[in-house]
């Protein structure tokens, strides 16, 4: 699949990458109808957020058809619309039973800058 890739500050290309597969039991694949980047990628395409490193997808809210789900997932199945955020819950913890998603401890929260791609 094609996928906009940062390669450096100030630099990024349109590259052909792996699709996704399942991880996690958690993991949900959406076939993606629209996305785009929002105002973390513009930070992250400026350079500003060290520990994303050249090789990272950007482009992390979507609308899109969920494909397939792994074994943990609950509330949708494949063929369902799904707008995907760049916030995500684990739906268990205090935060999430809160609604206070983007503070999620438990696989959740806002967007990870970690090795995960």
């Amino acid at each position: 699949m094609k996928a906009l890739v940062y390669e450096g500050p100030g630099h990024r290309t349109w590259t052909e990458v792996p699709d996704p597969t399942l991880i996690d039991p958690r993991d949900a694949i959406i076939q993606v109808d629209a996305v785009t980047i929002c105002g973390t990628d513009l930070h992250i395409l400026a350079g500003d957020v060290p520990a994303v490193k050249p090789g990272r997808v950007l482009g992390h809210e979507a609308v899109g058809t969920v494909v397939e789900i792994g074994s943990g997932v609950n509330g949708v199945a494949p063929g369902d619309r799904v707008v995907a955020s760049c916030i995500s819950a684990c739906g268990r913890c205090e935060y999430c039973r809160r609604g206070v998603y983007g503070q999620c401890r438990d696989g959740g929260g806002a967007q990870s800058f970690d090795d995960h791609s």
